[in-house]
């Protein structure tokens, strides 16, 4: 290499040091700019902090009844006991959680845990509630009575809780009321924010609207306050569970109104004639309309006779019983959430008949019939109804429990309509938004199970209150282990081309 060539290389070498040196300066610059704002940031969320402690502080002063001179006079008034009361067995213990949480000073943390043992429990608040109920009473007090004054957002909360628990949901919806108006007005929602890791907020609409709903099922505020709990409570297992189950019986009311949206030309409506299963069906092709692909819900139309739906009703008129529900194994009994009476159609008493129906069932299912429970007639008279309930066991989740089980849980359900009924009795699937009016002859089949065996909760249903008259169906579960039941892909195979919902029905 010439000289020249030397001092240029020597040059580059000494410019990229150079720019190397810049570059890791720049860097290190740029991670002290970062940890300055890291400890600004820590120093403004102590400030908030301290500003919470402080202005808190000064609220529960002020709510003390060390604020008074005379302990027993004071305490002798229920509201304020009960004020006490709720404070040393709500707030407090919230207090030290929040010490534990922000590493306070391990002396406070250590007095608040042996001040924790002296705290009330849950009976002493609750007689502390039942005393100023009890005094309201008997001098007839409204919440907003200024005797009452003193009571907080909390402590009328407590009391919308204790009278809500009593099943008294008029004065519970009272003081759930006041409590609501108390908190928006106080702005406690930004003052305990960092206290109480449950939402007060979220507490208050879910309580407050369910004791409207107990009041009203049909009222529209309390499914909207129950709603917005259920945004504000994502930890709160028992407030999701009961809005949950509110929200979905809401969607049941709505699908026995008729609320539901109309589906007769939605692209997923398929109808066709149903002709390779067997000879019958060869020369009295099945009316098949399919409602869900996922789930499975399918309808046939006029699959049975006159002569056969008779059969089934006058051979179990005069041996119905009352329906029982099952919830667990060995769990059988009667419930207002079934109220029909029924009957099992066996051989013994119409072999034949018993016969043309198990090979229609096989014809529409492709299912083996050995593998089914027994055939159930059952009578829905004015009035009669059976909530939101799912067919399965849930055997694939619990499989021990059903050891004694021959062959698995019910894979898919039948229903048969063995009369018109003149008012109500649909059957709905609220998460499906499906609707099934009772049509004398039809029979409503659907798949209970995913293909790996799990119960499928998009299946649930109900049978709608009959209004008017009565309602006669034979139900049929079909068991696991009949692998020849029809599926979804079956039931758009090539074999029998759809046809126009009009031609056909």
């Amino acid at each position: 290499m010439s000289g020249f060539g030397l001092k240029i290389v020597v040059f580059l070498l000494a410019q990229a040091v150079s720019l190397g040196l810049v570059w890791n300066q720049l860097e290190l610059e740029q991670t002290e700019a970062l940890l300055i704002e890291n400890l600004k940031h820590h120093v403004l969320q102590l400030r908030q902090r301290y500003q919470l402690i402080r202005k808190s502080l000064a609220q529960l002063r002020a709510e003390s009844v060390s604020a008074h001179q005379d302990f027993e006079v004071h305490l002798s008034v229920p509201h304020r006991a009960l004020a006490l009361i709720r404070r040393l067995h709500e707030d407090w213990p919230k207090w030290m959680v929040y010490l534990n949480a922000t590493k306070a000073g391990a002396g406070q943390i250590r007095v608040a845990k042996e001040l924790r043992q002296r705290l009330p429990k849950r009976e002493d608040l609750i007689k502390a509630a039942s005393d100023v109920h009890g005094l309201q009473i008997i001098h007839n007090l409204v919440p907003q009575d200024p005797y009452f004054r003193q009571l907080n957002s909390r402590d009328c909360l407590a009391l919308g809780k204790y009278l809500a628990h009593l099943k008294n949901n008029q004065h519970a919806k009272d003081w759930l009321k006041l409590s609501l108006k108390l908190y928006r007005a106080s702005g406690e929602s930004n003052k305990y924010k960092s206290i109480y890791k449950d939402s007060q907020h979220g507490n208050l609409l879910y309580h407050l609207g369910a004791a409207k709903y107990a009041q009203n099922p049909s009222d529209g505020d309390a499914v909207k306050l129950m709603a917005k709990a259920y945004e504000l409570t994502p930890h709160d297992e028992h407030i999701l569970a009961h809005a949950e189950s509110v929200l979905e019986q809401r969607t049941y009311f709505d699908g026995c109104r008729g609320a539901f949206p109309i589906k007769s030309h939605h692209p997923s409506i398929h109808c066709r004639y149903q002709n390779e299963r067997s000879d019958f069906t060869r020369l009295a092709p099945l009316k098949l309309e399919i409602l869900s692909h996922d789930p499975y819900v399918a309808i046939y139309h006029d699959v049975l006779y006159d002569s056969e739906m008779q059969g089934l009703i006058d051979s179990t008129r005069r041996r119905m019983s009352r329906s029982m529900v099952q919830y667990e194994v060995r769990q059988i009994e009667i419930s207002e959430q079934r109220t029909s009476n029924e009957a099992p159609f066996t051989e013994k008493y119409n072999p034949q008949l018993l016969k043309r129906i198990s090979d229609r069932i096989k014809d529409m299912t492709g299912s083996d019939m050995m593998r089914s429970e027994v055939l159930s007639v059952v009578l829905y008279d004015l009035g009669g109804h059976h909530d939101l309930h799912v067919d399965y066991h849930d055997l694939y989740w619990n499989p021990l429990e059903y050891k004694d089980q021959t062959f698995g849980d019910r894979e898919a359900s039948v229903i048969f309509y063995l009369n018109d009924v003149a008012d109500g009795g649909a059957t709905v699937f609220p998460k499906l938004q499906l609707v099934m009016q009772p049509k004398k002859g039809s029979a409503l089949m659907w798949h209970n199970l995913r293909e790996w065996g799990e119960g499928d909760p998009r299946t649930q249903h109900a049978a709608c209150p009959v209004l008017q008259g009565y309602k006669w169906v034979a139900v049929q579960w079909i068991l696991q282990g009949a692998r020849n039941a029809i599926s979804p892909k079956d039931a758009l195979g090539s074999r029998s081309a759809a046809v126009d919902r009009k031609k056909l029905f």
